[in-house]
């Protein structure tokens, strides 16, 4: 039952973690920072559309999120993400191939990561997201082989 809990709170660390980065604040000293580096390399076409989000950023006026651009995974993936995590333990718990179980859940993670062009999982999430498996593993009495995780994982 403690690991239960233990699990439920990692995995609640790691889903808040995925949606703060959704969430936009915005900063003008940041934001501007962000206009500036994407007004240097961005091609001479698309400059003149950066520069007037500049200026309403400098000026105080309503600009469109400069990060937008930037985020390649959004509520859909961390909902999926969300259902397939939560189920592990369950899935572990009934299936007699629990090698099997990890090795499709860290599949679908990669298509995951994937398609958010690698962002959905950083180190940090990573690090959190292996201790998650681990867990549930040892649970079930399943050998906690995160070498196995390491090989299979890209992200």
């Amino acid at each position: 039952m403690r690991k239960a809990t233990e699990y439920e709170q990692l995995l609640t660390v790691i889903l808040e973690d995925l949606r703060m980065c959704l969430r936009y604040t915005p900063n003008r000293e940041n934001d501007l920072l962000c206009f500036m580096e994407q007004y240097l390399k961005a091609q001479s076409d698309a400059r003149p559309n950066i520069l007037e989000n500049l200026r309403a950023c400098m000026d105080g006026k309503a600009y469109p999120n400069p990060y937008a651009d930037y985020q390649h995974y959004g509520e859909t993936e961390i909902s999926l993400l969300e259902h397939l995590l939560r189920g592990y333990p369950e899935d572990m718990q009934s299936s007699a191939d629990k090698g099997t179980v990890l090795t499709n859940l860290i599949a679908t993670i990669n298509d995951l990561q994937d398609r958010s062009l690698g962002q959905l999982i950083d180190r940090w999430r990573k690090d959190h997201l292996i201790q998650l498996l681990v867990l549930a593993a040892k649970e079930e009495g399943y050998p906690p082989l995160v070498s196995l995780i390491d090989s299979q994982c890209r992200w």
